[in-house]
């Protein structure tokens, strides 16, 4: 199901727009799914053991030939804590698909909520 869900949405965008070359995100995927965009690891929790689970998981995503993956960081759920923030975006810099992602319920995560700290370490981190 999560093959043929990703491709007809890949379709139905190309011929919307044949043109743009077009980007689909994905938690439902199977083999040959790589063919169509990224994948992600799915609703992860911001807890110190979800950021260890999360490379074990790319890793072998990857050796499963779907390269291009990530994980939610900080976690999608529950609020971080500062360091664990912290290292999770120095961690998730390393991942193939990095972005910010959170539920509706969290605190706001962007880098400069946290502080002037936090902000920096996460621009020199990226950049």
């Amino acid at each position: 199901y999560g093959f043929y869900h990703h491709m007809a949405t890949v379709q139905g965008q190309l011929e919307r727009a044949p043109n743009v070359r077009p980007f689909v995100l994905t938690r439902s995927f199977f083999a040959g799914s790589h063919r169509h965009g990224a994948v992600w690891t799915g609703d992860n929790m911001a807890k110190w053991s979800h950021l260890a689970r999360s490379v074990p998981m790319l890793v072998s995503l990857c050796m499963c030939g779907l390269s291009f993956s990530g994980a939610d960081v900080p976690g999608f759920f529950y609020d971080p804590e500062p360091e664990l923030f912290n290292r999770w975006h120095q961690l998730g810099i390393w991942y193939p698909f990095y972005r910010g992602h959170a539920h509706l319920e969290t605190k706001r995560r962007e880098p400069w909520m946290l502080g002037d700290e936090t902000t920096a370490m996460i621009r020199e981190q990226v950049s």
